[in-house]
């Protein structure tokens, strides 16, 4: 399987019941899954591979509520999801502070997946190439370790809308063309079971992130048997 998909899981699984009968229902698969963080340990006690949603700026200390990329590693977990549109918007994330998270995940050998994209307004008026080079010079400030780039136009996500092919190979290659390295970037929002033929299409594309759709295992089971082709 050339291509990869990332199932973000956010905290749709509330109860150990669920996850179990989520778990249970999963076949081996090809896939790398970012479950809410109290649940990490057992999908990767499953032999799953997996990331965690978010990480802190900080180190081990002070710091309530916060998870640090140093127990992150520890619990098992081998990538970062880091400037996701849902925290940049409800926890008033800034590029800056991705920045740092991104720096903390490679200092603990986890491999960031930076999330970028632009909103509805920003599309209309045609900045998308304007915003997302914004977010990637100031996320990855500094930074000279490779990346894996996740592009999420903020207003597909969750929306069941997505931008044409067309557009997607174009803002693809535009942010592989800011890169001097062969930088894998993957597409999120909105993909589903219902529309992965037509995205699985777009040439240069190297996976998806995937939501809410993964959720139903006979979904993401015929997700994955489309991208594995």
């Amino acid at each position: 399987m050339n291509k990869l998909i990332l199932v973000n899981l956010k905290m749709y699984q509330s109860t150990k019941e669920e996850v179990d009968n989520y778990l249970n229902n999963l076949k081996e698969s090809p896939v790398i899954f970012f479950p809410s963080v109290i649940y990490l340990e057992k999908f990767i006690n499953h032999g799953f591979v997996c990331g965690c949603q978010n990480i802190s700026i900080n180190d081990p200390g002070a710091y309530t509520s916060e998870i640090s990329a140093k127990s992150i590693k520890d619990m098992g977990a081998k990538y970062v999801l880091l400037g996701h549109s849902e925290i940049r918007q409800n926890l008033s994330e800034t590029d800056e502070s991705i920045n740092l998270k991104i720096k903390k995940a490679l200092d603990n050998n986890l491999k960031p997946i930076l999330c970028i994209g632009e909103n509805y307004e920003e599309y209309t008026q045609m900045m998308t190439k304007i915003i997302i080079k914004r977010q990637i010079e100031k996320a990855l400030k500094d930074i000279t370790e490779e990346v894996i780039i996740s592009y999420e136009p903020v207003w597909a996500i969750g929306t069941g809308k997505t931008p044409t092919n067309n557009e997607i190979e174009d803002i693809l290659n535009y942010i592989k063309s800011l890169f001097n390295y062969d930088v894998k970037v993957f597409y999120g929002g909105s993909v589903s079971k219902d529309n992965i033929n037509e995205l699985n299409k777009i040439k240069n594309v190297d996976g998806f992130l995937i939501g809410k759709a993964g959720l139903d295992t006979s979904s993401l089971e015929k997700i994955i048997e489309v991208v594995s082709k």
